[in-house]
């Protein structure tokens, strides 16, 4: 039998031949949009949203023209139009409508359109935009989009940073201004979802939840034009597909034995873990001039690649993306929070309420700020319910790699006593 093929590759998003199954999940988003529904893609990290908008628009560009935006740069509603701007370069109908647009903008300036590189562009685009006219600008680029045939599909990439870096000020506190813009930006995107509805597809995601975000601004009404799309990681039958598929690329015997115990290991199949998993074992495996997978093998390799320094360095925007969207304050709660669960196995309603009492300062609004970053790790997929009181590790990986980075010397909350926090 014929195995598919696939190349490692870990970190960055895929697409075509490195693209792994989803089909079901590519045939789900296929419908959606060809029916005129605008998607709001919701899984934790690593799980392969991104690889997913870029297979969909690759399978996609027969019938729609699918314009790609990344976020993760922009700072304002006026970066956004932009990016817009820029996106529709590869789409020569829609480029010459849109550069005419700008022109009457940039006045000298546009002689230099043809010319400049895509990041100059980008910012030779924004120059031609201020906070008083973003709105315009960016209904009149979507009005040029609507017009366009076939219909379009703008893939958004990292909206939820954008929003995040919107709503906070420097001491990552929701500011009145803050939440002005970010509420001007968001109601901007919907009336526009509204308005130019069966021309014009919107799919939106990111690495952290927008849904989080907007709630703690109270902005949740301005997300109810995007239809929640959940993606979760692969059933395991997927993932042993992945890891024979790879085995076979590179010629390596995998037995089924140690392909199923590399999965048992990590705990949860998401796409990025069972991928560096096999990166990993099959570096091994070449620096020590051997050809077959062995459980020792497997285990020596989790313990020391995949728990280890190299591991921390794949795993450690996790930590990162918490204090992007947490800030100074609630960053060490957050921490200490998914330290309790990792040293304990479980994070107790007591625990928590304990935690917060040690980390929050007084003033605080303790059980509101408690269940917030509560909601948001669950939402990320850091932690889930395990009965009416107390959350556990959704990966085993996870919460191994969470004790090992930050166990040492952690006591447990129901350990400590005031003052004896480690």
């Amino acid at each position: 039998m014929h195995t598919p093929q696939i190349k490692r590759t870990v970190g960055s998003p895929v697409s075509a031949d490195r693209f792994w199954d989803r089909e079901t999940e590519l045939a789900l988003l296929t419908q959606y949009l060809d029916e005129g529904a605008h998607v709001l893609i919701v899984s934790p990290r690593r799980i392969g949203k991104t690889s997913l908008m870029l297979e969909a628009a690759r399978k996609l560009r027969d019938r729609f023209l699918c314009l790609q935006m990344d976020l993760e740069k922009a700072h304002s509603p006026e970066d956004v139009v932009a990016e817009l701007g820029v996106a529709t370069l590869p789409f020569s109908s829609v480029w010459i409508k849109t550069r005419e647009m700008f022109s009457r903008l940039l006045g000298s300036l546009a002689d230099r359109l043809e010319t400049v590189q895509v990041d100059d562009l980008r910012v030779t685009l924004r120059s031609a935009l201020t906070r008083a006219d973003w709105q315009v600008r960016g209904d009149r680029l979507l009005e040029l989009l609507a017009e366009a045939d076939p219909p379009v599909v703008v893939f958004m990439d990292e909206v939820p940073i954008l929003v995040n870096r919107i709503l906070l000020d420097e001491r990552y506190e929701v500011s009145p201004e803050g939440r002005r813009q970010a509420d001007a930006f968001l109601s901007w995107l919907r009336a526009a979802s509204m308005r130019h509805q069966g021309r014009i597809r919107l799919v939106v995601t990111g690495s952290i939840g927008l849904e989080p975000i907007a709630r703690r601004a109270g902005l949740s009404a301005t997300l109810n034009t995007l239809t929640p799309f959940a993606v979760g990681p692969w059933p395991r039958e997927t993932a042993l597909g992945c890891l024979a598929a790879l085995a076979s690329e590179y010629k390596l015997a995998l037995p089924p034995e140690q392909a199923g115990l590399m999965l048992d290991l990590i705990g949860v199949c998401v796409p990025h873990y069972v991928q560096m998993f096999f990166d990993h074992v099959y570096r091994a495996c070449r620096l020590e001039g051997r050809n077959e997978v062995s459980e020792d093998l497997v285990r020596r390799v989790y313990e020391t690649s995949m728990l280890g320094t190299r591991g921390h360095a794949e795993l450690s925007h996790l930590e990162e993306r918490l204090k992007m969207v947490l800030g100074p304050v609630l960053h060490p709660l957050a921490l200490d929070l998914l330290t309790e669960a990792a040293v304990s196995r479980r994070l107790t309603a007591e625990a928590a309420e304990r935690l917060a009492r040690e980390d929050l300062p007084p003033n605080q609004r303790r059980g509101d700020e408690l269940r917030e970053i509560l909601a948001i790790l669950e939402h990320d997929g850091y932690l889930t319910p395990a009965g009416a009181d107390e959350y556990v590790f959704v990966s085993k990986l996870l919460r191994e790699w969470w004790q090992k980075r930050f166990g040492f010397g952690f006591i447990p909350a129901c350990g400590r006593s005031r003052g004896n926090r480690r």
